[in-house]
């Protein structure tokens, strides 16, 4: 998704206007302005965040579980915390580029943004369950 958004940034930088929305209001309506530069700080940001995770989820003996981890259980609960995971980072790049996507549109709804970080909330509470009754 990360490199789909930036082909298409790449290729529509020229018909970019120099002067983007960088902030919205809860009503989806601009209200601060930079220049097209700081589209590319959603990337940048995006890019960071990606490789943390991955970084984190080569290490699983660093994570906190709110059960606590056995040789029983450490499987089944690995298991559930790498696709706790895998949809963070989806739906925090997804994230991402909403907020880039928002600035090169008028009127772009704020609706997905909400969607995205309403489900990384129920990621993080089905997974709390499930390793709850994983232990």
């Amino acid at each position: 998704m990360l490199l789909a958004y930036v082909i298409v940034l790449v290729c529509i930088w020229s018909r970019i206007p120099g002067t983007v929305p960088t902030h919205f209001n809860a009503a989806g309506i601009a209200d601060s302005y930079g220049g097209k530069g700081i589209l590319w700080i959603e990337v940048i940001a995006a890019t960071v965040i990606l490789l943390l995770l991955s970084l984190i989820e080569k290490v699983p003996s660093i994570w906190n579980f709110p059960v606590a981890v056995t040789e029983e259980n450490k499987e089944r609960l690995y298991k559930i915390a790498l696709v706790m995971l895998g949809a963070i980072k989806i739906l925090t790049t997804g994230l991402f580029i909403d907020v880039g996507v928002s600035s090169l549109v008028t009127r772009f709804p704020v609706w997905p943004m909400y969607i995205m970080l309403g489900a990384m909330v129920i990621v993080i509470v089905v997974a709390v369950v499930q390793m709850i009754r994983a232990k």
